[in-house]
């Protein structure tokens, strides 16, 4: 089983130079310790947390990476754009990249991000799905006619496809089941979820791959999101992941997230970690892992490094701990097949 990292937000009061240093440490840290996927989500205008854009710097740190390290979108936000800017902004990055582009696109869940951008709320699933149709349809011919509810073009030239075709691998973010049913019909996987339970994930999967069997789709690996914690035994580790990722959950409350804090499934910060991190010894993190492998086909596993409060030192620190105890047990995962 290969490892990813998920480069983080951080909070506003680190400068931003610092925040791109270190982007740029971990990135390193990562190399050095054969962690062989970098991915980077998005939000826009999100209070008191700074979210570096993942086209452009995606595209800084191709440069920085060896041709064994695959770059992924994790996820953008496709309702907020234009598919043809999105398109060609993701070719331009495929092939910056060298062919080693993930595209992965989500709904976003934030009301406000769309009310600033003018986009309904409402409508972000139907806007992620015709995105997705004419996306395909841009990177897949010489000139397009599309028709759809919210974008119709009329035999436009195509001047940019990426290097990867028919496509990059399409992965899409979602939670409930609805959501993976729709990420079976549009995409090529289902990106887990990292607070869906391990019981949760083997029936999601199972959800997905019923339904590229019914639509004659071919079924790979998922890539599985967990946020991963070693101790000395799972209450060290545990208590290690509520003080890493406090100040993140707090974040979720305080901009409403309805999953997060009283009410929510995750009222508590002992319920996020309960819920979405891997902890306990380096043998009881991978055999978690393994109880998920052994019953569906997942790869790669992707963690965070970097938490809000977090120096840089520490996410290196945790990333050399990855490279040492836990990458090479993971590689010796074979991830399940079909």
């Amino acid at each position: 089983m290969e490892v990813g990292i998920l480069l983080s937000d951080l909070p506003t009061r680190v400068p931003a130079a610092e925040h791109f240093d270190s982007v740029l440490r971990q990135v390193e840290a990562a190399q050095r310790n054969g962690i062989t996927y970098v991915m980077l989500g998005q939000h826009f205008l999100f209070p008191g947390t700074r979210w570096l854009q993942p086209v452009p710097l995606l595209a800084r740190l191709a440069g920085e990476l060896d041709g064994s390290v695959r770059l992924a979108t994790s996820v953008m936000l496709a309702p907020l754009y234009h598919p043809v800017l999105l398109a060609e902004e993701l070719a331009t990055l495929d092939i910056v990249s060298e062919g080693r582009l993930i595209v992965g696109l989500g709904t976003g869940y934030v009301p406000e991000e769309f009310e600033a951008l003018g986009v309904p709320f409402g409508e972000r699933v139907a806007r992620l799905e015709e995105c997705v149709a004419l996306l395909e349809a841009l990177w897949g011919g010489d000139r397009v006619t599309f028709e759809g509810q919210f974008w119709t073009l009329r035999d436009m030239p195509v001047h940019l496809r990426p290097v990867q075709q028919p496509r990059p691998p399409l992965w899409i973010g979602a939670i409930g089941r609805p959501g993976v049913r729709r990420a079976a019909r549009i995409g090529d996987a289902w990106l887990i979820t990292p607070t869906a339970e391990a019981a949760d994930v083997v029936s999601m999967v199972e959800l997905f791959a019923a339904e590229r069997a019914r639509l004659g789709k071919p079924m790979g690996h998922q890539p599985l999101r967990r946020e991963i914690v070693v101790g000395a035994d799972r209450a060290d580790a545990a208590a290690r992941a509520a003080v890493m990722g406090r100040e993140w959950y707090q974040s979720m409350v305080d901009i409403g997230s309805p999953r997060f804090g009283p009410g929510g499934e995750l009222a508590t910060i002992e319920d996020f970690v309960r819920t979405g991190f891997v902890v306990g010894s380096p043998e009881e993190c991978v055999r978690e892992i393994r109880e998920i492998a052994d019953a569906v086909p997942v790869d790669p596993v992707v963690t965070r490094a970097h938490w809000p409060g977090m120096s840089t030192e520490q996410a290196v620190s945790y990333l050399d701990d990855l490279g040492r105890e836990l990458v090479p047990m993971l590689r010796e995962v074979g991830p399940r097949v079909g």
